[in-house]
């Protein structure tokens, strides 16, 4: 079976985690024997340097693991006009999908991350070709594409594909419109079942990009009630991950004066990040609203509990088995969890964590998705 994958996001630019999670979908079904996978990107260049979008290659070609990314850029023009944007992206995947059919097979399967622009675009090309479309919703603004200016756009997507999405709270508002199921993210548990280490006292962990919506800088309140409280407990945060309020997090955290308890690591690798979730105790998030959140599911496959707020999307697999939740905002609240979490630590059964996070392994996901393709080949 031949899967294209023509992802919205892609690592790139500045922001070397938007979209990661695509990559690691295409290297789990890399590993099927019977799937042959690519990925086709349109890259869309900021207006604000045209000069350097002149001089900067158009296409190239990524070696991935089991798979190659196919990358065609263009000037993003939606400032000026939405419509013609999303025109010139369809014309653009098109030239490049040409080029593709060229050195690769016709895929069997079409499969599209996000709606607009990547999911819209792929439905035209599958309709001009008669490829089956699948499109899979990631985003936590999903509701936008199916309003206002984006309504027509999305009412194409929901007709021409087999509409999925990463949690079902996203699958219960798009049943509204039309038949939608659940492919939740790819996760490589086995890369974080590691042996813990001996940790004495309190020690929280996090692991995000650093950007708006977030609210790390609830976590260090959080970490100043604890210390007033608990202060024997050794209390400290460390902070993966880096982004566009970067900056701003470390000024919050100065502020609040707890220079002393956290640690920024910046970005590390998931095998870095594997090995460091070892060292801690509680993983904590601090979300507006998460569509899914890997981190949490890699958190319970190394075996440590999590802390959340109520952010959509660790709701689905956060229990009292795992962990705690509260409501977005509270600190109090979620001061209060983490220390009810710390006093039962040894109630919490590693296996029956990593039992949880397997739901999400390469090899159950993988499974989902080569059902969901098979159903709409017949």
């Amino acid at each position: 079976m031949n899967i294209l994958v023509i992802p919205t996001w892609y690592p790139s630019g500045k922001d070397k985690l938007m979209g990661n999670y695509h990559k690691e979908f295409c290297e789990a079904l890399a590993e099927n024997k019977d799937i042959h996978v690519d990925m086709l990107f349109i890259e869309r260049e900021r207006l604000n340097n045209p000069i350097k979008y002149l001089f900067m290659p158009k296409e190239d070609i990524v070696k991935e693991k089991g798979y190659k990314t196919y990358i065609k850029r263009m000037l993003n023009v939606e400032p000026i006009s939405f419509k013609w944007q999303l025109k010139r992206y369809a014309k653009t995947l098109d030239k490049a999908f040409k080029k593709y059919l060229k050195e690769n097979p016709k895929p069997d399967v079409i499969h599209a991350m996000v709606t607009l622009p990547a999911g819209f675009a792929a439905c035209l090309l599958g309709k001009k070709y008669k490829i089956p479309v699948v499109v899979t919703e990631h985003s936590s603004y999903f509701k936008r594409f199916f309003e206002g200016k984006n309504k027509e756009y999305g009412a194409y997507v929901l007709k021409h594909s087999k509409f999925t999405t990463v949690s079902n709270f996203m699958a219960e508002y798009i049943k509204q419109y039309t038949d939608c199921e659940v492919l939740p993210n790819v996760i490589n548990t086995d890369l974080f079942k590691k042996e813990r280490k001996k940790v004495d006292g309190l020690k929280l962990v996090t692991v995000s990009a650093l950007r708006q919506g977030k609210r790390i800088d609830d976590i260090f309140a959080t970490l100043k009630i604890l210390i007033e409280k608990k202060k024997d407990w050794n209390p400290k945060l460390t902070v993966i991950g880096d982004g566009f309020l970067e900056e701003y997090y470390k000024d919050k955290c100065h502020e609040l004066g707890m220079d002393d308890y956290v640690d920024f690591v910046g970005r590390k690798t998931k095998e870095e990040i594997a090995e460091i979730l070892t060292k801690h105790n509680i993983f904590v998030i601090a979300s507006e609203k998460e569509t899914f959140c890997i981190p949490g599911v890699e958190a319970l496959a190394s075996g440590m509990p999590v802390v959340s707020t109520k952010c959509l999307g660790p709701e689905e697999y956060i229990t009292d088995k795992c962990g705690k939740l509260v409501d977005v905002g509270d600190i109090k609240g979620l001061a209060d969890a983490i220390i009810e979490v710390y006093n039962h630590l040894e109630e919490y059964d590693i296996k029956e964590l990593r039992k949880i996070a397997d739901r999400y392994s390469r090899k159950n996901v993988t499974k989902i998705a080569q059902k969901i393709y098979q159903k709409i080949l017949k």
